[in-house]
């Protein structure tokens, strides 16, 4: 029987930490599960936290029964050579996959992270999804029919410009089943609207329906083989939301500014969907209007405003990332705040390993 650990939960909670612990343990290895943290050279913003000069090929010299640990995989006809971090003697997979300007979809995430577990097994060790993008997980467990369904670039461009309510107005129209099976949270998301109507377009092909209903739809980690345990890692909102601003206000000081003028510098866009996104996104007008800006507010202020705003933005992303979580009936929750909660996830990992 294979195992496969799963910690998860919203931001700030100290997730990776554990999943190194335990890897310790139990003879683990990490798989990242972060959409973010896919993207080489955004760093700070995504909050990767890596030790400096940890990425490297001959790390995997002194791993026991295997030459090197670099991985090549080919999805979309492409080779994406996996190098994972060495996290205190554990490797760490599935961080920094693609540049910013690559396209990197869950279909990538299922087929890459898929074969990363499969290997780790035939390596002996126990594979530990650690992160807080719960479509990632979702995909490694079951099969996401539509995660193979290409993005409509043209599609997209015409839909930007459309308002949220005329996102929803459309969406209630073309795909009124898609629309009664969203969370209000998800109501609220134009780039999920967009996702679902960019679907339904798909599927109007019949051709394609036709593939999809033969089972187009990806491969998971097959499910008589497997035995997962699911832990969530969870606090009260005001204690998160004090986490996560004290971990803005730090990669505010490890230079944010600068990692966005460097990703600038080499050409990648605000219109990429890896710089649309929080801890990048709100730096967009400091970027390109600072000079308006600063004839209302002085540099500090303006720049506070911003940090503020990304504060925001991350305690709506923990809000978020808890409704889709609690979607997952299987999850046994810990709430970190309470006493000795490390040591019963250890008693709970430890009764499912042996």
């Amino acid at each position: 029987m294979k195992k496969l650990l799963i910690i998860c939960g919203p931001t700030a909670t100290g997730k990776t930490v554990l999943a190194l612990r335990l890897a310790k343990k139990f003879n683990g290895e990490l798989v990242s599960a972060d959409s973010r943290q896919v993207y080489r050279g955004m760093d700070i913003g995504t909050g990767k936290d890596l030790p400096r000069n940890a990425k490297c090929p001959a790390f995997a010299e002194a791993s026991a029964g295997r030459q090197m640990l670099n991985a090549k995989y080919r999805y979309k006809n492409k080779i994406h050579e996996l190098i994972p971090y060495d996290m205190d003697g554990i490797p760490l997979w599935m961080v920094d996959v693609v540049n910013p300007d690559e396209e990197f979809s869950v279909a990538h995430y299922q087929c890459l992270a898929t074969s990363v577990i499969e290997d780790i097994w035939k390596r002996g060790k126990m594979p530990i999804i650690v992160g807080g993008t719960g479509l990632y997980i979702a995909s490694v467990l079951s099969p996401i029919e539509t995660s193979h369904i290409p993005p409509n670039q043209l599609l997209r461009k015409t839909l930007e410009r459309y308002s949220l309510e005329e996102l929803q107005t459309k969406l209630k129209k073309d795909d009124p089943l898609a629309w009664n099976a969203m969370n209000e949270s998800d109501r609220q998301n134009s780039r999920r609207l967009m996702r679902k109507i960019e679907i339904e377009l798909y599927r109007k092909d019949k051709k394609m329906s036709t593939r999809l209903r033969r089972g187009f739809g990806g491969q998971a980690v097959r499910h008589k083989e497997l035995n997962t345990l699911i832990i969530g890692l969870t606090a009260p909102y005001p204690v998160l939301y004090e986490s996560i601003d004290r971990r803005v206000d730090r990669r505010v000081k490890e230079g944010i500014v600068e990692e966005i003028k460097t990703l600038i510098h080499k050409g990648y866009g605000w219109d990429l969907p890896s710089m649309n996104t929080f801890g990048y996104k709100e730096w967009k007008e400091y970027f390109k209007m600072p000079n308006a800006k600063c004839q209302m507010l002085n540099e500090k202020e303006f720049k506070n405003e911003i940090i503020q705003k990304w504060k925001w933005d991350e305690h709506g992303y923990a809000r978020r990332q808890m409704t889709w979580f609690k979607k997952m009936k299987r999850i046994r929750w810990m709430d970190i705040t309470q006493a000795e909660w490390l040591e019963k996830v250890e008693r709970e990992v430890d009764s499912w390993y042996t």
